[in-house]
């Protein structure tokens, strides 16, 4: 993960200095999500994403702030790391963006002091993988530079869940190139193909390493070196994280993304029985681990004097702006929802604010429409929906035409990520990759070349693409503008 502290251990300054970190934008990041997991957590003062400062630890070439920096230009974002090389990246593509709202600084966090507070802090990638005096350093500093309501969104390992994929580690090393295993490959992606294969999955441990290792392949040799094959990579059990954010006035207020509340396997009968340990929320937090087997997380802390409100009301859904989530929810039996989900359904790609989808529904029963009453229930069924992940729920609303226009276009920011052959980043905060030489054709996309000139183009340079195809997804994504 990206290089931050001078007091690095050898191996990991001579990581960042011999390979390059990925270009990669994270969407748990992202400050509309962030805003939204906030204020359903109970923090009610937190600055919204169109006018607030942003601050980010480790942000490598720039990849994951600076689609934040073009989307929201009355926002102030500030970028740190440790690679002179990175930061220069960065700069580079600010500039050719024209984003005059973001700033980008090499820095250790050994001497780095804040010089004003920010509202949201992003320490993406960091804190497992750096020695424990640069842990403790990245803990003081969120402690110290987080606004009166602001929010730092931290990531790290969790045990027990990491504890047979830390064991899996050395294992794969020893066996990759090693003469006497040649025919179990010789790179660790090629050991772990070979690992996967032969577990099985027939029995709960042998699904669990079959999927560590099929993990591990999809990252590849790009992602491994500086994830699970790191010089450090350490986890901890959410317990003990807890206390060293209490240590330094931080309050746990809940994960990043909603639906990480309720990790996956864990049944509804189990969290009702787990209903009252809600009293003691950290310790309820470790039992979910433990149970779901949880090897990471995206937790959100805030000071532990923020100001805070009590559940969430209908006041504060609407708010939001809602549009349909990865999860396909099954049917209710409620006329009012129906509706409302199809009205939502409608305005895909897209997230309409939910007062606006609320008004809809009304217009739509008519006569049936009991303000005080349905406003309620679609709140609390909204709340509930983006916890299972079936809704999206984000600050602001999105607008994707999700059609292709006839002279096609990329946001200034995605045309010099495309020339530069760097991932360009969709409307979500979603990375977008393509095949070697597809950039070149996306970097033509400036807005002077019409549909059927790119169309030529890419038959003559891509006779196997099918350009309609490919052009309607990169629109549906809102990158294609």
């Amino acid at each position: 993960m990206p290089a931050m502290d001078a007091t690095m251990n050898d191996p990991v300054r001579e990581l960042y200095s011999e390979r390059r970190y990925p270009d990669l934008s994270h969407p748990v990041t992202d400050i509309s999500r962030l805003w939204v997991s906030a204020r359903v957590a109970g923090l009610g003062r937190l600055a919204e994403p169109s006018h607030c400062r942003v601050l980010e630890f480790g942000c490598a070439a720039g990849q994951n702030l600076l689609p934040m920096a073009e989307r929201y230009p009355q926002s102030d974002f500030t970028g740190l790391d440790f690679s002179d090389t990175a930061i220069r990246k960065a700069r580079q593509a600010s500039y050719e963006a024209q984003l005059q709202n973001v700033r980008f600084e090499a820095a250790d966090l050994e001497h780095w002091r804040p010089s004003h507070p920010c509202d949201y802090l992003i320490v993406h990638g960091i804190f497992s993988w750096v020695p424990d005096s640069v842990k403790t350093r990245v803990l003081d500093l969120c402690g110290q530079v987080l606004s009166d309501n602001g929010v730092v969104c931290i990531s790290y390992n969790t045990l027990p869940g990491w504890s047979l994929r830390r064991d899996l580690v050395p294992l794969v090393k020893a066996l990759a190139g090693n003469p006497v295993a040649a025919g179990l490959g010789d790179t660790v992606e090629s050991v772990a193909a070979s690992l996967a294969e032969m577990a099985g999955g027939t029995t709960a441990h042998t699904a669990n390493v079959q999927a560590i290792c099929r993990d591990m392949m999809r990252k590849g040799p790009t992602v491994l070196p500086f994830d699970d094959f790191a010089p450090v990579c350490d986890a901890v059990y959410f317990t003990e994280f807890a206390k060293w954010a209490a240590e330094r006035g931080l309050r746990y207020l809940g994960e990043a993304r909603l639906q990480d509340n309720l990790p996956d396997g864990i049944s509804p009968e189990a969290y009702h029985k787990l209903a009252p340990l809600a009293a003691d929320p950290v310790l309820l937090q470790q039992t979910l681990d433990l149970l779901s087997g949880r090897t990471h997380r995206n937790s959100l802390f805030c000071r532990v004097d923020a100001a805070m409100e009590e559940g969430v009301t209908t006041a504060v859904v609407m708010h939001f702006a809602a549009g349909p989530g990865p999860v396909e929810l099954p049917p209710v039996d409620n006329p009012v929802v129906s509706l409302f989900r199809q009205l939502v359904a409608d305005a895909s790609p897209s997230c309409v604010p939910v007062q606006a989808l609320m008004e809809r529904t009304a217009e739509r029963l008519g006569g049936g429409w009991e303000p005080a009453v349905h406003s309620r229930e679609l709140a609390k069924w909204i709340y509930q929906a983006a916890r299972l992940g079936g809704i999206e729920l984000r600050a602001e609303p999105l607008s994707i035409r999700g059609q292709t226009m006839p002279t096609p276009r990329l946001s200034p920011l995605n045309l010099h990520f495309a020339g530069q052959g760097r991932p360009v980043v969709d409307a979500r905060h979603f990375p977008c990759r393509y095949p070697d030489g597809h950039q070149g054709l996306m970097a033509k996309m400036d807005g002077t070349l019409s549909y059927e000139d790119l169309a030529e183009q890419a038959h003559a340079d891509f006779p196997e693409l099918d350009f309609h195809r490919w052009v309607a997804h990169l629109a549906e994504r809102g990158i294609v503008l």
